[in-house]
């Protein structure tokens, strides 16, 4: 089911005939329409990672978990901009801390904006943990994690890596329920859930036996091109 969500600063009468249009014009396309002012949206603007200086705006999220976000709206704009939606037109929103500047530290930080780049693109090595800063249990592995990081400092083509999965849209190839949740991904692809120990001796002892080379991700990835493409079956005419 999609969710559409409007979070206004201002009264509502404005957006009520606007609301209403929407409703008429996209009835058969299960649309619920929620409505809120910045007050009674404080939780719902911490979840989406949503600004009042964004306000008044919408949103909707649809049955993929993907957003769409429309900053600074006006009423007369809504149901354009729901056409937009509906044709494929819009791109959807992420919820991202800032790429950080200075990314010094052996554990590197990860956020939404940049993960595909550090963890499927760089080819590289990469333990990425997604972690909650209230987590009792991610505060006792942060240290083991720097302690991993900086063992291995040496082995360029190993990273370890970190996401705030509260602040950040986690990526749609993650299974993310609890925390920490780690996860070993090799230059070539190979995405492995990490449930081995958590001392910094048996990370490294893990990577080092898991990771792969150069070598080893240019054979994966010749193996996957040589792979014949999947054809139709043949069909009997009718």
């Amino acid at each position: 089911a999609m969710l559409f969500l409007n979070f206004s600063t201002g009264p509502f009468e404005s957006f009520k005939s606007a609301y209403y249009g929407a409703v008429e014009e996209f009835s058969g396309k299960d649309v619920k329409f929620l409505i809120g002012d910045i007050e009674a949206s404080q939780g719902a603007f911490q979840y989406f990672g949503l600004k009042e200086d964004q306000a008044p705006l919408i949103l909707i999220q649809d049955s993929d978990s993907k957003k769409f976000l429309k900053e600074q709206v006006e009423a007369g704009q809504i149901v354009a901009w729901l056409k937009d939606y509906f044709d494929g037109k819009l791109t959807p929103f992420r919820k991202s801390e800032p790429i950080p500047e200075a990314n010094n530290e052996p554990v590197k930080v990860v956020v939404a904006d940049n993960v595909h780049d550090v963890v499927f693109k760089s080819g590289k090595n990469v333990l990425i943990e997604f972690y909650a800063p209230w987590c009792g249990h991610c505060k006792k592995l942060a240290p083991i994690l720097d302690e991993a990081a900086a063992t291995l400092q040496s082995e360029e083509d190993v990273v370890i890596a970190k996401m705030d999965a509260t602040a950040n849209d986690v990526p749609s190839e993650f299974d993310v329920q609890g925390y920490p949740t780690l996860y070993f991904v090799t230059p070539s692809g190979k995405k492995v859930s990490y449930e081995g120990g958590r001392t910094a001796d048996e990370i490294v002892d893990y990577i080092k036996k898991n990771k792969e080379t150069a070598g080893q991700a240019a054979a994966a990835d010749t193996e996957k091109a040589a792979e014949p493409a999947a054809t139709e079956p043949l069909k009997d005419e009718l």
